[in-house]
């Protein structure tokens, strides 16, 4: 027999070994499974920037927080990060919606019942046939029903505060207000097959309803540090605008850094973990027809001081918008915001 016939009995064994080492590569490994549970709260400023005639807007804060109540289900709970390996909320989700006071005194001024602000799928625990019943309207307690609650709930509240608006200190509420239950740090670990772990996480979400100008608490020069301030006000706007203008710079980013400008850090861990959406911001310097007054705008400026305020703060993330022009554009934008977490 020749060489030439034998050689392929040795060299089969080893294409065949070689070609099983290689699917087996390629295989992967098991996984955690980490399920994330949505923990958002509502927090609006009930100052005057609620009043239409002053400061009027397309879309009311009520009619987008009816909006994010409508569609709390199916549209957030049921949404299953499918585009997200690692993780997931195919089911047990222990979502949480609620409306939290930045002026805490509000709630026994305007006669508010906070628990009917709430939706909380947390206390369902593990039962999920009652969570299913309650989502799905096949209890007495159920989701229609509270979903009317909230609503009425809201709507009403939001009429007292149009009637008596009060400041809105959002400084200290970052610094004081966003408490834990706000912010759940917790952790619930599952040991699985193969001892893998299953990781029950809250996605803490804030958001919070504001025109950008923190105009109560600390206020004057007296509660500044050279040009950072506790507080930014249509004055501190204007001076920041009319420095910058006079300056020469081309670069607004690059005066703000090198003036140590901004708003003073809030020293808060909680921060560290919670997502921020700050909504409908909105533009004073703009006319009656929206079109811009000044340059650089109230919008610009405000982009600047808040990016700045939210970073030096420690914030997980965050997303500033200006008013939205429909209830629709409003919730798609919160929905895109969630799901990006």
């Amino acid at each position: 027999m020749s060489s030439f016939n034998i050689l392929p009995i040795y060299i089969l064994p080893a294409v065949a070994l070689s070609a099983c080492w290689s699917c087996t590569s390629e295989i992967e490994e098991p996984k955690n499974v980490d399920v994330i549970h949505y923990n958002i709260t509502i927090a609006p400023d009930l100052s005057n920037r609620i009043n239409g005639q002053l400061y009027p807007k397309p879309v009311r804060d009520a009619d987008i927080v009816d909006a994010v109540v409508d569609s709390f289900y199916p549209d957030i709970v049921t949404y299953n990060l499918a585009h997200r390996t690692s993780k997931t909320r195919k089911t047990g989700q222990r979502d949480i919606l609620r409306v939290d006071f930045i002026n805490q005194k509000l709630i026994s001024r305007y006669g508010v019942n906070v628990l009917d602000m709430q939706f909380d799928l947390k206390r369902f625990g593990r039962n999920q046939e009652d969570r299913v019943r309650y989502l799905t309207n096949q209890s007495n307690q159920n989701l229609a029903t509270d979903r009317g609650k909230f609503k009425n709930a809201y709507n009403e509240m939001s009429v007292a505060s149009e009637r008596a608006p009060a400041g809105a200190d959002i400084w200290s509420y970052l610094k004081d207000g966003i408490k834990h239950g706000l912010v759940d740090r917790a952790v619930d670990t599952t040991i699985l097959k193969n001892n893998l772990l299953k990781r029950d996480y809250s996605c803490n979400v804030l958001l919070l309803f504001t025109d950008g100008y923190i105009e109560a608490g600390l206020h004057g020069e007296d509660h500044c540090k050279g040009n950072k301030c506790y507080f930014l006000s249509s004055k501190t706007i204007e001076n920041f605008r009319k420095a910058f203008k006079a300056s020469g710079s081309t670069s607004m980013q690059a005066f703000f850094e090198e003036n140590g400008y901004g708003i003073i850090p809030v020293e808060n861990p909680l921060l560290r973990d919670l997502h921020v959406l700050v909504l409908e911001m909105y533009d004073r310097s703009k006319n009656k027809n929206g079109g811009a007054s000044v340059h650089p705008t109230d919008w610009d400026i405000l982009q600047l001081f808040w990016s700045d305020w939210l970073t030096q703060s420690g914030v997980k993330s965050f997303k500033l918008l200006p008013t939205a022009n429909s209830e629709t554009e409003a919730f798609s934008t919160i929905k895109s915001f969630l799901e990006s977490r």
